[in-house]
């Protein structure tokens, strides 16, 4: 299960592309517009998705996520904001995102 191509061109890419190194070509049978409806597809036993780190938060029962090998597999993610948004909060996240991540893959 994947989004489909058109939804992320590049991120899907790069998925088919750490399949095609690892040795094999993944037979996709079902599309789904959003990662939460990936994973529920998964959760019914339909198959397993390569999916974006983040996505470790949805809790679903008999859903496992595992980290692949660190360094193998990286994706840029980007931020927007109003230039002229004094809110704390959009203060706080930019502070946040501004500092290094924690090493490894985290289960």
């Amino acid at each position: 299960m994947l989004l489909p191509r058109v939804v992320g061109p590049t991120l899907y890419d790069q998925i088919i592309g750490l399949c095609a190194a690892a040795g094999f070509s993944p037979r996709v049978v079902q599309h789904a517009v959003e990662w939460q409806t990936v994973c529920a597809l998964v959760e019914t036993g339909l198959g397993v998705s390569l999916a974006p780190a983040s996505i470790r938060r949805i809790r679903l029962k008999g859903v496992a996520f595992r980290g692949i090998e660190s360094g193998t597999a990286r994706t840029r993610v980007a931020v927007a904001w109003r230039e002229d948004d004094h809110n704390p909060l959009v203060a706080r996240l930019l502070e946040t995102i501004s500092q290094d991540p924690p090493d490894g893959p985290q289960d």
